[in-house]
């Protein structure tokens, strides 16, 4: 038996977010974007641009609502820094489903804190070029 090589090529796909220590309730994941159906994350990042300032910790994950660290499991939102996601290879069975970000903060509440989220995507079976 030989591969079948596909003649058909796509783009990745990037969804930008920005967010703030006010957007998050501690230890609640709140949704951040949306996949299509059929979607697989292959790469990104998050990028805390400015530190939370809780009392004691700000821990940060990045997942759904099957997994809450699917993609992060933990980056440390304290500090200024761009951490890359980990791509698991997992298809989105049902459309729109939601990229969470989950903030668990201890201490003294933040007044400070903000980021962005990078996910990059392809939708399997999703074709927009042919060559030969």
């Amino acid at each position: 038996m030989t591969i079948s090589v596909p003649d058909t090529r796509q783009t990745v796909l990037v969804a930008n977010v920005s967010f703030a220590f006010g957007d998050f309730t501690s230890g609640t994941g709140a949704a951040a974007c949306a996949l299509p159906q059929n979607a697989v994350v292959s790469g990104g990042q998050v990028v805390i641009d400015t530190a939370w300032d809780s009392g004691t910790s700000d821990g940060l994950e990045i997942g759904d609502a099957g997994s809450a660290a699917r993609y992060l499991s933990s980056t440390d939102a304290q500090s200024a820094a761009r951490t890359a996601l980990v791509p698991t290879g997992y298809q989105v069975e049902n459309a729109n489903r939601n990229i969470l970000i989950e903030v668990t903060s201890a201490g003294t509440a933040a007044t400070a804190g903000a980021g962005r989220l990078q996910v990059e995507y392809i939708v399997e079976g999703r074709s927009i070029e042919n060559f030969e």
